[in-house]
């Protein structure tokens, strides 16, 4: 039978130019795949009014595939788009609103997978810069990274984001708290490949496909992350030089590992229907670095990328996503298995050990 799904996506005076061409290239390609799938396709733009852009849609009519990914400043921000698309009935793709604000801002994040046991790499936040100190983060904390706290996308993620000692991490935070108007998280930096692990479900969440970034080309530890210039820049040295690879090229054992992890951590979240986990290993365990509900599932992205090697096309991929939401909306008494979010932050590490051996 046919479905009716409207692509929800926003655009405003603050989206900057490569976040624009992103998200035309996004939407022309989910309209393009899902009416290759047999369904009746909308779009929706946002600018300043997502209650007026929705109101031509039904909610008994159309499945909404959430694509907004605006700021907390923005009329499209992903959590209230969420929030308001719940209030007005609407069944639609990916996380809540609860998820997705746990999510914008890191030390929610970490708290919550503090709180339900799932390895992630030592770190604490701070307001003020002056607060920084040998006190505060002792010698063996380091090589550590300096992230805005209430950012996404690696904002303000650059080399100089990898300090060496708590001078240079005040220093540092001195620079984001400015930029961002916001507090830090300072995290323990782990030097090892890093993992994007796509997932998706919500009843049963499954992991989709894992892959990996490798940073041998690079000797410094600065070097040895995903800036946003590695990131956004394809005339960048990091963009061209940090290959990925999916399938990641893993043990059996170590695929074991990471996505028991990553189904912990999807769910502490609460995630539901697609996202991603990213994770480094320490001392061999893997330790997630961020939970990412609503990833990208643009046609060129990780996600799809983890689809095709499971040998999915992407109209394939993106018709499940839907059908998850569908799914979702036929048990009324679904709810994401979450952990509360508490406002308790500060430097916690859990030893490493097998979350597969958790009883």
């Amino acid at each position: 039978m046919k479905q009716r799904i409207a692509l929800l996506y926003g655009i405003d005076d603050q989206s900057r130019e490569f976040e624009v061409a992103a998200t035309r290239a996004l939407i022309a390609g989910a309209e393009s795949a899902l009416a290759g799938r047999g369904w009746e396709v909308a779009t929706i733009e946002v600018k300043d009014d997502l209650i007026g852009a929705l109101k031509p849609y039904s909610p008994d009519d159309w499945l909404i595939f959430n694509l907004c990914e605006g700021s907390p400043s923005q009329a499209f921000y992903y959590a209230k788009t969420a929030r308001i698309l719940s209030v007005m009935g609407y069944i639609y793709t990916g996380a809540d609103h609860v998820a997705l604000d746990a999510t914008q801002f890191k030390w929610k994040m970490k708290s919550v997978l503090q709180q339900c046991g799932v390895p992630t790499p030592r770190w604490v936040v701070f307001e003020q810069a002056a607060d920084i100190g040998p006190r505060a983060l002792s010698n063996d904390f380091f090589p550590a990274i300096v992230k805005p706290a209430n950012e996404h996308c690696s904002y303000g993620i650059t080399r100089e984001s990898v300090v060496m000692d708590a001078a240079e991490a005040q220093a540092q935070a001195e620079r984001i708290i400015a930029q961002f108007n916001g507090p830090v998280l300072i995290e323990e930096f782990l030097d090892s490949a890093e993992y994007n692990v796509s997932v998706w479900g919500s009843v049963q969440p499954a992991v989709l496909g894992i892959s990996t970034m490798t940073y041998e080309a690079f000797e410094d530890v600065r070097d040895r992350l995903c800036t946003f210039e590695a990131k956004w820049d394809p005339s960048s040295e990091p963009y061209r030089r940090i290959p990925a690879v999916c399938p990641a090229p893993v043990s059996p054992a170590l695929k074991a590992e990471i996505e028991a992890v990553t189904v912990a951590a999807y769910t502490a979240l609460g995630c539901r229907d697609y996202g991603r986990i990213d994770l480094r290993l320490k001392d061999g365990w893997p330790m997630v670095l961020d939970v990412n509900p609503n990833c990208d599932v643009s046609p060129d992205g990780g996600f799809a990328v983890a689809a095709a090697a499971a040998g999915l096309s992407y109209g394939e991929m993106m018709e499940q996503i839907a059908l998850f939401a569908l799914e979702r909306s036929q048990q009324p008494a679904y709810m994401p298995a979450r952990m509360p979010v508490e406002c308790s932050v500060g430097a916690w590490m859990p030893q490493p050990e097998s979350v597969l051996a958790t009883p």
